[in-house]
């Protein structure tokens, strides 16, 4: 009679798988979500970058409302792609364990899956016992890297730009022509009035 895994080797495949899915799971969220969120993170990279420029301060109001109205449609354009993204499903992710380990006969998704046709118990038996077997490929489970396919999305390099120019203006708002990410969002008029100053002088009677 073969004898069934022991309590503490259940427990440790039992740890080993979950932290193997978590972090494939982490690893799909980051492929699948980040294509979709580069085109908001971009938009927003240019605002802030004009922003931090001191453009926004030297363009005339109307340019400046109209610039700032092409930034938040385009942001909400951006925010479009978001609508497809999918979370992965638990038998997407022991396909994923898988094929990053290279395991054949699916023994990740055997330790979850149950044997169709009637059960018996010798069929129960003998699923237990390949389940056990299967069990004994899953020593040295690791996490696949996501693989998000960024530049076939932006063959252009656009991100790289954006990047550069955020670094660029950041540096540059320190200095006295830099810009405020606030700018964008107020007039000219707001800007350039001068608190009032009153100047006096009291001349003391000569008794004093």
């Amino acid at each position: 009679m073969t004898q069934r895994p022991t309590f503490s080797s259940d427990r440790g495949l039992a740890g080993r798988l979950a932290l193997s899915r978590l972090a494939t799971r982490v690893s799909m969220m980051v492929e699948r979500g980040w294509p979709l969120l580069l085109p908001l993170v971009i938009v927003a990279s240019l605002f802030l970058s004009i922003s931090w420029l001191g453009l926004f301060s030297r363009l005339p109001d109307m340019a400046r409302i109209g610039l700032v109205a092409a930034f938040a449609i385009a942001a909400l354009a951006a925010l479009y792609p978001l609508r497809f993204f999918r979370l992965p499903g638990a038998g997407e992710i022991d396909r994923r364990i898988e094929a990053a380990n290279q395991l054949l006969h699916s023994p990740v998704l055997v330790q979850t899956d149950r044997p169709s046709g009637r059960e018996s118990s010798f069929s129960q038996a003998l699923w237990r016992e390949h389940q056990k077997r299967m069990a004994g490929k899953l020593d040295n489970l690791g996490a696949d890297l996501p693989r998000t396919r960024v530049p076939e999305r932006d063959p252009w390099g656009l991100r790289a730009v954006a990047a550069l120019l955020l670094v660029t203006a950041f540096a540059f708002s320190f200095g006295p022509m830099g810009g405020r990410i606030s700018d964008g969002f107020n007039a000219h008029g707001a800007r350039d009035i001068v608190p009032p100053r009153i100047d006096a002088w009291v001349t003391p009677p000569a008794y004093t």
